[in-house]
C-alpha cells in the first residue's frame, strides 16, 4: 500500500495494529506491543517483561535479553544492536545506531529524546576476574541518562549519571557524571562547554511556532493533504489541556501532543523526527 493511500485511510481515523517486515522471535511472560510497530529480520527478544510503544522501529538482527525491556513511543533501534541482561527502561523518541550495546545488569534508565550514535557501548558492570583469587575489579552500578542527552557515536560509557541535555562528542570515554547543559569530549571525557558551547540554545515560543509550522506545511505538501489544520491543531498556551476532538493536537510550548493511534499520526511523528521531538499525552 502506498504511503499516500495509508494517509488517506488514516485521515478517516482507521487504525492498524502492526506493520511487519518480519515476525520477531519474542519469548516473554508479559508483553505489550503498541500500534504501528515495525520489526526487521532476525529480531530476538527474551525477557520476562517486554513493553514497546507505538510507532517503534526495531531493525535487523537486534537481540534483547534480560529481565525487563521497556521502550516508549517512536523509538528506533538500528541493525545489530544488543541489549544484554537486567532491566532497561527507555523513554520516547529514542534512537540508537548500528552495532551498539546497552547493558542493563544493574539497571539502565534512559529518558525521553535520547540519541546514541553507532558503535557505542553502555555498561553497568565490571566483572570477569577471579574474586576468589583476589580480583579487585568486581562491581556494578545503575546507569541513569536524562532527557535530550546525545551520545554522538563510538562512545564508551561507564555506569554514570548523565543529566538533561548533556552531550558527549564522538569517541568519548565517559567515566564520570555529565552535568546538565554541558558538553564533553576525550578519553577520558572532560568538559569542553567553554570551547564549543552547550548542545541547546533554548528557542523562544515564537521561534518554536515558526519552525513547527514550516515542518507541518512540508508534511502536508509531501503527501498532498491540503491545509494541515484540517487534521492537526496547534496549541500555544503553556499547560493548556487538549480537547476531545479526533484531531492530532500539538503543543509546541510543552513539546507534547495528544495521541490518536492513527497511521496519520505515525507518518507525521516519523516525518518530524529527529528534528522535532514531541512527547505523547494519552
Amino acid at each position: 500500500m502506498k504511503p499516500l493511500t495509508r494517509l488517506k485511510l488514516a485521515h478517516k481515523y482507521r487504525r492498524l495494529r502492526f506493520f511487519f517486515r518480519s515476525r520477531p522471535s519474542i519469548k516473554s511472560e508479559h508483553i505489550e506491543l503498541g500500534k504501528n510497530v515495525i520489526f526487521g529480520k532476525n529480531v530476538k527478544i527474551t525477557a520476562k517483561h517486554v513493553k514497546i510503544g507505538d510507532g517503534c522501529v526495531i531493525n535487523d538482527n537486534v537481540i534483547i535479553s534480560g529481565n525487563s525491556f521497556d521502550m516508549g513511543d517512536y523509538g528506533t533501534i538500528y541493525h545489530n544492536c544488543f541489549f544484554p541482561g537486567g532491566d532497561v527502561k527507555i523513554g520516547h523518541n529514542f534512537w540508537i545506531g548500528n552495532g551498539s550495546i546497552v547493558d542493563g545488569r544493574a539497571g539502565t534508565t534512559i529518558g525521553n529524546n535520547v540519541g546514541i550514535g553507532a558503535q557505542s557501548q553502555l555498561w553497568t558492570h565490571m566483572m570477569y576476574g577471579d574474586v576468589m583469587y583476589g580480583c579487585r575489579f568486581h562491581s556494578e552500578k545503575a546507569l541513569e541518562i536524562g532527557n535530550d542527552v546525545w551520545l554522538t557515536g563510538h562512545n564508551l560509557v561507564s555506569p554514570v549519571k548523565m543529566e538533561d541535555r548533556s552531550l558527549a562528542m564522538f569517541g568519548s570515554l565517559i567515566t564520570k557524571d555529565m552535568e546538565a547543559d554541558k558538553t564533553y569530549a576525550g578519553s577520558p571525557a572532560k568538559e569542553i562547554t567553554d570551547k564549543v558551547g552547550a548542545q541547546f540554545k533554548i528557542t523562544s515560543f515564537d521561534e518554536r511556532n515558526i519552525i513547527l509550522q514550516k515542518y507541518l506545511s512540508e508534511f502536508s505538501t509531501k503527501f498532498g493533504l491540503g491545509d494541515y489544520s484540517n487534521f492537526i491543531k496547534v496549541s500555544s498556551l503553556e499547560g493548556e489541556a487538549f480537547d476531545n476532538s479526533d484531531l492530532i493536537q500539538i503543543n509546541y510550548v510543552n513539546r507534547t501532543y495528544k495521541k490518536t493511534g492513527t497511521v496519520l499520526e505515525y507518518y507525521l511523528m516519523r516525518f518530524l523526527l529527529p528534528d522535532i521531538k514531541l512527547i505523547p499525552v494519552d
